[in-house]
């Protein structure tokens, strides 16, 4: 459990190294530029290691599952550049009854208890926007519709992963996958955007903040991978909850953002119900 524990801290840490990051740079070109470094490094590992390759048909199961993971961060990034770090987590959690549907159908899991632990979280959904309407954590229709985007591409492309890793796919290659698609959507934002951005100038300021989130995000996998590979599922599938509740207690400590006693109630509620839905085949 000590891999895990530390692989949730660094997951959300990164977050918290995107958002103080993007407070004055751009999304794309911090997109890219990060994805430089974790993709050097994801190739050096594969090739030292030797990782056996992988059919066009695994390949493209990956990429697609890749693709639709880099669309899910491009929406969180652009929500992080201007709301609360604390609406990510909250539609992370939303998260797992996107996944938990996919599971009652595919999986066979319980359905009373789905339905009442996805009960539970609209509940808390609600009171949680209620209690933001009017506070500093209130965000346009179009930061929710992003949130919602990013929420069923993290959730979809989480699924078509695990899929592929259970077909013994190498969770390196997924990684290394992953991280050269950001790299090449990157590449293509910027070049739209390089008129109005200073990449020499841009990429001598973030450079240290962007090796750090490299090195964070490359820990925080390596980590969770071991974890997941000495772990029971059950305990190791803990990270998946602890990561969003993390995010917003992070939000709070590093940047100082406000939680009302009713933001705390609709969290509650909301891990709760999460709870319910991702153990539900327990019972």
């Amino acid at each position: 459990m000590g891999y895990l524990f530390f692989s949730i801290l660094l997951y959300a840490l990164n977050n918290v190294l995107w958002k103080r990051s993007l407070e004055n740079g751009s999304v794309s070109f911090l997109m890219a530029y990060r994805a430089v470094f974790t993709s050097l490094i994801t190739a050096v590992c594969i090739v030292v290691l030797d990782i056996e390759w992988i059919s066009n048909a695994e390949l493209w199961r990956i990429s697609t599952g890749s693709f639709i993971g880099v669309i899910g961060l491009i929406c969180m990034l652009l929500v992080m550049k201007r709301a609360s770090l604390q609406w990510v987590g909250i539609y992370n959690l939303l998260g797992v009854f996107f996944a938990t549907v996919y599971l009652v159908f595919v999986k066979h899991i319980s359905v009373y208890v789905s339905l009442v632990g996805g009960f539970i979280i609209t509940v808390g959904f609600v009171v949680f926007l209620l209690a933001s309407g009017k506070s500093q954590l209130k965000i346009t229709v179009r930061e929710h519709m992003l949130l919602l985007i990013m929420t069923l591409s993290f959730s979809s492309g989480s699924i078509i992963q695990w899929e592929n890793l259970t077909a013994d796919i190498s969770p390196l290659l997924i990684i290394a996958n992953q991280e050269l698609m950001v790299l090449f959507l990157g590449i293509v934002l910027v070049l739209r955007q390089r008129k109005n951005m200073d990449v020499i100038g841009q990429s001598k300021i973030f450079f240290k903040p962007v090796v750090l989130m490299s090195i964070v995000i490359l820990l925080a996998s390596f980590l969770g991978l071991l974890g997941l590979k000495i772990t029971d599922p059950f305990k190791s599938s803990l990270l998946y909850l602890a990561l969003p509740l993390t995010t917003i207690l992070f939000s709070f400590i590093f940047f100082k953002e406000k939680l009302i006693w009713k933001n705390i109630v609709a969290i509650v509620l909301i891990a709760l119900g999460a709870f319910l839905l991702h153990y539900s085949d327990r019972w």
